[in-house]
């Protein structure tokens, strides 16, 4: 039986060369690791070992399917992170919860799937000039398109609403020259932080422009606020920022599922992620 299982997507069937460092390190422990595919039916989940979420970098496209199949894994082997987060953290709707709770988010309106929704008019009782329109089950850039009211952008929202929900967020001026704030999470300490260019394509960790930064107390703070509502403890989050006019930081996402980690930037973080999923393996849960 394998120690453990690294789960990517048929996209990446080899891994993400930043996840290889963790699973580097976790065989220099004297762990054995094995990589799979997630709807890979031939894969035996019961002798996997413990199963760790990396890149299922397609599991929005039909995100039943997947949690379907994260409950039968976990019914038989341990799931990092864990199906109670999988599930919260699969539909971006966790963002009004974390508002709810006094949480700084990017403001956001909430369209139901099937609705019809004038976005010019929606634009002006929000007060944004420009927006960004995206699925609620989503992941990178998909579905994702900065709109201002236009008959494209219209066509945009209403071919997302025929497949879904969707949600609709005011363009943060910030993100074009500050750019997203990417803090990582292991073991449930701050480990490090990248910035991240607006709209990047979904490429391996460092391939879409991404570079090292320090994170301000403030954001690490609001980050730790927004992980502290999450429901279990994940082995591992990224919490992505952006800075309002003021400078103040405000949670775009939490990635719990798939996020990269950017292990790679930060000298300690690969070894950190092994430790902390060697801990798992020696107890057998998170």
């Amino acid at each position: 039986m394998t120690d453990f299982t690294f789960i990517t997507y048929g996209g990446l069937p080899d891994l993400d060369p930043d996840d290889a460092l963790a699973a580097n390190e976790l065989r220099a422990r004297g762990f054995s690791v094995a990589v799979a595919v997630w709807n890979d039916t031939r894969v035996r989940w019961d002798t996997a070992g413990i199963c760790v979420l990396r890149s299922t970098w397609d599991y929005h496209l039909d995100v039943d399917v997947f949690l379907s199949w994260a409950e039968s894994v976990a019914a038989v082997t341990t799931l990092v992170n864990p199906l109670p987060l999988v599930r919260w953290n699969v539909r971006k709707t966790y963002l009004a919860e974390l508002e709810l709770h006094g949480v700084p988010t990017v403001p956001t309106r909430w369209l139901s799937q099937g609705t019809r929704v004038d976005l010019r008019r929606l634009l002006a009782e929000s007060g944004w000039s420009a927006a960004v329109v995206k699925p609620v089950v989503g992941l990178a850039t998909y579905g994702v398109e900065v709109v201002d009211g236009s008959e494209a952008g219209q066509a945009h929202l209403s071919q997302l609403l025929d497949r879904g929900d969707a949600m609709l967020q005011p363009y943060v001026d910030s993100v074009r020259d500050r750019g997203e704030r990417a803090l990582v999470f292991l073991d449930g300490h701050f480990s490090h932080a990248v910035r991240k260019a607006p709209f990047q394509v979904l490429a391996p960790a460092g391939l879409a422009g991404e570079t090292p930064c320090e994170a301000t107390p403030e954001e690490i703070d609001v980050a730790r606020r927004a992980l502290h509502l999450v429901p279990g403890s994940p082995l591992y989050a990224r919490v992505d920022l952006v800075a309002d006019d003021a400078g103040r930081p405000l949670v775009l996402e939490m990635e719990l599922v798939e996020p990269s980690l950017f292990l790679g930037m930060h000298a300690p973080a690969a070894g950190r992620f092994a430790q902390a999923l060697a801990r798992v393996g020696r107890k057998g849960c998170p």
